[in-house]
């Protein structure tokens, strides 16, 4: 079997891998494709905050069900394509035993904390496999980022009668943008890309700003009559923005931060009870990962415009250099295996 392992930062590497053997409850599943999103640029550049070398990424994963345990008497079938929960929870620890599986407090991560989806084969717990139906293996591998835009929703509470503001327009706030448009939200999506804001408008925006244009804080209070908006969706990660969205937030309004970052942000203590302030973190996805392929079923079309571009394991550094030269053509890259590749 082949893998791609991240040696050092910036150096990747094609190895050879044991043949995987379905354990106790386990599935072998054959992968078929793999998304790469802004995290796997930041670990394979050792940037990331949970970076860790040596390290085989991968975690936005779709693939076919090879083999599955003696012992296991649950629904999936050998054949089956699926889709991979990538987390692995202890289910003892506080947020575990209180619904937050999403948080634990030792969680590993399938590519991030554990070895992942950047090989032929790989087993995993049947518990974390997900039909995918007659969708095709990169629109499966792409049920991943979308879970974390039904997560953000979630912690949002975003109903039909909310305006919504995305900060962000990369997968994970087109996500954001999607289902939030499908429970009846009103939607302004920001972003300095073009080529992301005119994705936007093809998902449903009603109004996208560009921020190397136009000042933020003046769009929102003109959109939304000078109230701010009920939820702010900070899918970037700068300080600079987290900061920015407690000025566009509506009193008694909801931020929702989903961005990664290592940085700290400064926020005047008064904001917090003047506005009573929600300020919420959104993190991987507690119990909607199910939710999210039915997502991506009903929006396939939609979704499938965000893969720009593909590649073959042998290509993903080249690529990843690509992506992060140039993020005003890259939105989703899918990593294809087998009969895929050809």
């Amino acid at each position: 079997m082949r893998q791609s392992v991240t040696i050092e930062p910036g150096h990747m590497e094609i190895q050879d891998a044991p043949e995987p053997v379905a354990g106790s409850g386990q599935a072998v599943v054959r992968i078929e494709a793999v998304g790469l999103c802004g995290s796997d640029y930041h670990l394979f550049l050792g940037d990331h905050p949970y970076a860790n070398f040596p390290l085989r990424q991968g975690h936005e994963l779709a693939g076919t069900i090879e083999s599955l345990a003696d012992d296991y008497d649950g629904p999936r079938k050998v054949g089956e394509r699926v889709a991979i929960e990538p987390l692995i929870p202890c289910g003892t620890c506080f947020p575990c035993r209180h619904g937050h599986y999403n948080a634990c407090a030792s969680l590993k991560v399938i590519g991030a904390h554990v070895a992942g989806g950047l090989v032929d084969k790989l087993a995993v717990s049947a518990s974390a496999l997900f039909p995918a139906g007659d969708l095709s293996p990169e629109l499966t591998a792409l049920c991943e980022p979308m879970s974390i835009g039904c997560q953000a929703i979630s912690r949002g509470r975003v109903t039909a009668d909310d305006t919504v503001v995305v900060i962000g327009a990369g997968p994970i706030g087109q996500a954001v943008l999607l289902g939030s448009k499908e429970r009846g939200a009103h939607v302004l999506v920001a972003d300095r890309i073009a080529s992301r804001l005119e994705l936007a408008k093809e998902f449903g925006a009603d109004v996208v700003v560009d921020t190397t244009t136009t000042d933020l804080a003046t769009e929102v209070k003109r959109w939304t009559e000078g109230e701010g908006a009920a939820v702010v969706m900070e899918a970037t990660g700068s300080p600079e923005v987290i900061r920015l969205a407690v000025d566009l937030v509506a009193a008694s309004g909801i931020i929702v931060v989903i961005g990664l970052s290592d940085r700290e942000v400064s926020i005047p203590v008064i904001e917090f009870t003047r506005k009573e302030l929600n300020i919420l973190g959104s993190r991987n996805n507690a119990g909607l990962f199910g939710e999210a392929v039915e997502l991506v079923k009903r929006n396939r079309d939609r979704i499938g415009s965000l893969i720009t571009h593909t590649c073959t394991l042998e290509e993903v550094p080249e690529v990843i250099r690509f992506a992060v030269d140039h993020p005003e053509q890259v939105e989703k890259v899918i990593v294809l295996f087998g009969d895929q590749a050809k």
